[in-house]
């Protein structure tokens, strides 16, 4: 059974790797923390939007591009 991390723990894990200039995929993330892909869009939208990200920090809409990456 998997140990499903809370959103608090998840957002400060994202900021976490963000920081650490970790390259990861909205679908990989979305695995790790058994969440689907749309809380991690989300995710990431509110931590940019607080400003715990770059602004320039986005994920891709396209399939083979759903990557996260920050330029900068």
């Amino acid at each position: 059974m998997l140990d499903r991390m809370g959103r608090s723990e998840r957002l400060r894990d994202i900021v976490k790797r963000v920081k650490g200039g970790e390259a990861f995929s909205a679908f990989r993330l979305a695995v790790e923390y058994d969440v689907s892909i749309n809380v991690v869009y989300r995710d990431i939208k509110a931590l940019r939007d607080e400003g715990l990200v770059p602004r320039d920090f986005k994920l891709a809409k396209r399939s083979s591009e759903r990557r996260v990456e920050c330029t900068g």
